[in-house]
């Protein structure tokens, strides 16, 4: 008898275990296939959206000039070297000038014979002429007299061309500076010889004051219409990752810059480099403040994006449209700077006029008592990739503004310790 009764006992503990597992499994997947426990919300808020264009740019000098010899010869002495200050005018470097020195000689000489050419052709002009006048010479000894005057001084005024050619040559074999900058780039050395029988070979490179600087940023075609001029641009460089520098836009240029295929723009960027802490060459990442809004309602970008599942058992409020004599909302077109036309994106650039303001309205749901969702019709601005401005009659500061679906699982989140104690756990290593 009593075996009986403890083997009913051990028959109803496995029914009991049996029934708190089978519980347990369907509590987990009940939990699983419930569909949207809830829902991601960020509050409405007001704030600042800045609306930028990415470029990309070399930093150069405002104005470089590459410094070169018009005449061929030695390097003899040099006066400047990298990162040297210079002067207007200062001497650089200066070339050997011997040959042009016996160059001038020579010119020089030719130029007394020529002179000296000359005092005899006027002498026999004269006495031709005389002679001439009481008929004792031929009129074919006149001309000929005549015609040596005029070649003599043809001559002469050859001779001096040449004398002012070789001086003009003798001071080019002194380099000077044209300008008021800094060497950044020397190409020569002592001793070595410069040929310039075809073209002026580069001696030095000048930049001008430093502290001022520019850069050339390319702008896509599909982002320059948006660029104008005074906009301010930040940006950065890999030698100051931490640091960020400020410049303006002083020129979109017109001329279209191509490379593989892909269509870009020259923007001038004006920089101030008090610090001499950016150097040519430098890559900058540039973004151009092509619009600014302060405080104004703003709301992630993520709520523009955020439908309603189908089938999912919730219910939406649908707004009720508004009065006859409620206000529109808002044509953002009226405001400064870029705003949406037909069929661009939130802050693209594009004229946008009262026939079209329409297409700036969108939709987005607000999270009320109760888990109702409610659907509101808002007016979008510039957007800065993650924020966009908005405004609507439906809208208040503070709204729940539904982003994403929670699903089950992530809504639910089980402790560590909820798991049944009836279902087996996870293998456990061997110890080693």
């Amino acid at each position: 008898m009593q075996e009986k009764t403890s083997r009913r006992w051990m028959v109803g503990l496995l029914v009991l275990a049996l029934a708190g597992g089978s519980w347990w499994w369907w509590r987990g997947r009940g939990a699983e296939n419930s569909g949207v426990a809830g829902f991601q919300t960020q509050a409405l808020e007001r704030g600042e959206i800045v609306q930028t264009v990415t470029a990309n740019g070399a930093l150069g000098a405002v104005q470089t000039v590459l410094v070169g010899s018009e005449v061929s010869g030695k390097i003899v002495e040099l006066f400047a070297d990298y990162n040297s200050a210079v002067t207007n005018g200062q001497v650089l470097a200066k070339l050997d000038a011997s040959t042009y020195e016996r160059q001038m000689e020579q010119s020089e000489a030719e130029l007394e014979s020529a002179r000296a050419s000359l005092k005899l052709a006027e002498a026999n002009y004269r006495r031709a002429k005389e002679l001439r006048e009481l008929e004792l010479v031929s009129q074919a000894d006149y001309d000929q007299a005549e015609a040596s005057l005029a070649q003599s001084r043809a001559s002469l005024r050859m001779r001096e061309a040449s004398l002012n050619k070789v001086k003009v040559d003798l001071e080019k074999t002194t380099i000077f500076s044209p300008m008021d900058g800094v060497v950044i780039s020397r190409a020569v050395d002592v001793g070595q010889t410069v040929a310039a029988s075809l073209n002026a070979p580069t001696l030095f490179t000048l930049a001008q004051d430093l502290r001022q600087m520019r850069i050339e940023a390319q702008i896509s075609e599909a982002d320059v219409g948006g660029v104008a001029e005074g906009q301010r641009v930040t940006f950065t460089v890999d030698a100051y990752p931490a640091l960020t520098f400020t410049g303006t836009v002083s020129q979109v240029r017109y001329e279209p810059v191509t490379m593989q295929n892909v269509v870009n723009y020259i923007a001038i960027v004006d920089v101030e480099n008090p610090e001499l802490m950016l150097r040519p060459g430098m890559t900058a990442n540039a973004a151009v403040e092509t619009a600014r809004r302060e405080n104004v309602l703003r709301l992630p970008n993520a709520a523009l994006r955020f439908r309603p599942p189908d089938g999912a058992e919730m219910k939406v409020e649908r707004e009720a449209p508004p009065p006859a004599d409620a206000p529109e909302p808002p044509d953002f077109a009226d405001r400064p700077g870029p705003e949406l036309g037909p069929g661009t994106p939130a802050g693209a650039p594009g004229k946008k006029t009262k026939k079209n303001s329409g297409d700036s309205l969108r939709r987005v749901y607000v999270l009320g008592d109760g888990g109702r969702l409610a659907a509101r019709q808002v007016a979008t601005g510039i957007t800065d990739g993650s924020w966009t401005e908005v405004a609507g009659p439906g809208l208040r500061e503070g709204d729940r503004i539904v982003t994403g679906i929670l699903s089950a699982p992530e809504h639910r989140a089980p402790a560590a310790g909820n798991s049944s104690p009836f279902m087996p756990g996870p293998p456990r290593g061997r110890m080693r």
